[in-house]
């Protein structure tokens, strides 16, 4: 009986949890920065493992090329050449979008600031202030 209540309990609350909507926050300038900085860094891992992945591949490979009567072992290693390779050229195309995305980031980050903007209402009193804080976002219209 406590098992069933438990695990009765534990498919409401994943329910629940899985029901609910989550508000995400808005990014601010420094985290689009990051965030591109992050990406750039990551877009140079993969080009740059990428590349030698696939120059090592490309040595394997051709170091170990025979067509006929090959051995197991110059199989093997020219398969493994092959592998190389194309997992490094496809970390080298993986790396366009990463940074495709880091400049994308910054972009937004240039476009948002935190200005202080005045208060255009009749001050009769001391105590309003002259201007206030505010996140100006810039659209180019080209």
């Amino acid at each position: 009986m406590k098992t069933k209540m438990i695990m009765a309990a534990l498919i409401t609350a994943l329910i629940m949890g899985i029901s609910q909507k989550s508000f995400a926050q808005e990014m601010s300038k420094q985290d689009y920065l990051e965030k591109s900085r992050q990406q750039k860094t990551a877009g140079w891992i993969l080009l740059g493992g990428g590349a030698t992945l696939a120059i090592v591949g490309g040595a394997l490979m051709v170091e170990n090329f025979c067509l006929f009567g090959c051995s197991d072992t110059v199989d093997n290693s020219f398969n493994a050449g092959t592998a190389m390779a194309v997992i490094g050229g496809t970390a080298m195309i993986a790396s366009v979008p990463m940074f495709i995305s880091s400049r994308n980031n910054a972009e937004k980050a240039g476009l948002l600031s935190i200005k202080s903007q005045p208060l255009n209402i009749p001050r009769y009193t001391g105590k309003i202030p002259k201007s206030y804080p505010a996140i100006s976002l810039s659209i180019p219209l080209n």
